[in-house]
């Protein structure tokens, strides 16, 4: 699996791909637990079970027993995180060197077919989204299942790339009786619904599974963690860019949704929050 597009592509938006790589990428660096790049602190009663530089795993500490709490204080980070002053939009006409996944070439621009962007508001915001169902495990009792997560897009003013930034999600299992689920995959899925050439997709997890089309482009990270009953991701920044920078292209649509599917023995229950923007 893993990154899927964009192998051999020309020149890969250089201006605007360098200035992810030199600013972008760097977002997050001091703020991460235990090494990791990625958005935000470990709240009291996780674990991190898988890490790298720009993604982390979590699940709940096996001593913790008010799921409730713990949810809130995950959430509580979040939204403070949320009051943070942010990194600007980068300016694709800085110019330097590219890097990312699809590498590239050194040099500057003027936005390419995309004219001076410079003194334009940018369009940044924060998605934000929250989901809960109900679950019945055989043998349980009822209770309630829950998505939630938010992630920074900026996305310039005329809107041709998309980088989506500081990107957290949790689902969680809240009832009691089982106290955990058998399993939990948890799939964090960032969308942009685009007009013009397939975009790349630069900074998406390891193994996650990338799609670009004409009409949109779409990279999808899931995970599973077993015998618990919260998950937790964190990724510091994917990019949506098209290929080139004369070709002509727009993004229209933009959203990052959170799925938890729960498994109780035979039985699958599923639930996901989206927010998005621009549509």
């Amino acid at each position: 699996m893993g990154i899927t597009v964009g192998r051999s592509r020309r020149t890969v938006l250089v201006t605007a791909t360098a200035a992810l790589t030199l600013s972008g990428f760097a977002l997050g660096v001091t703020r991460g637990a235990t090494g990791s790049t990625a958005a935000g602190t470990a709240a009291p009663g996780t674990v991190v079970v898988q890490e790298d530089e720009h993604s982390k795993v979590l699940t709940a500490d096996s001593s913790v027993r008010d799921k409730q709490q713990l949810v809130d204080e995950v959430h509580r980070q979040r939204r403070e995180e949320q009051t943070r002053p942010t990194e600007p939009t980068p300016d694709p006409t800085d110019g330097g060197t590219s890097g990312g996944t699809t590498g590239g070439d050194t040099g500057g621009g003027d936005g390419g077919g995309h004219g001076d962007q410079n003194g334009f508001p940018v369009r940044d915001e924060w998605l934000d989204s929250s989901a809960t169902g109900k679950a019945t495990p055989a043998g349980g009792d009822r209770g309630r299942i829950a998505a939630a997560g938010a992630s920074f897009v900026k996305v310039p003013f005329m809107e041709y790339y998309a980088i989506f930034t500081a990107t957290s999600s949790d689902v969680s299992w809240l009832g009691e009786r089982p106290f955990d689920a058998d399993s939990i995959q948890h799939t964090d899925t960032w969308n942009v619904g685009s007009v013009g050439a397939p975009f790349l997709v630069i900074g998406a997890p390891k193994g996650a599974d990338v799609k670009s089309t004409g009409a949109s482009a779409e990279a999808s990270w899931s995970t599973t963690v077993r015998d618990n009953w919260y998950s937790e991701h964190a990724h510091d920044q994917v990019a949506f860019y098209p290929p080139d920078q004369e070709d002509y292209s727009n993004v229209f649509r933009i959203s990052h949704s959170v799925t938890g599917t729960f498994q109780f023995g035979s039985s699958f229950y599923t639930v996901t929050s989206r927010d998005r923007a621009y549509s």
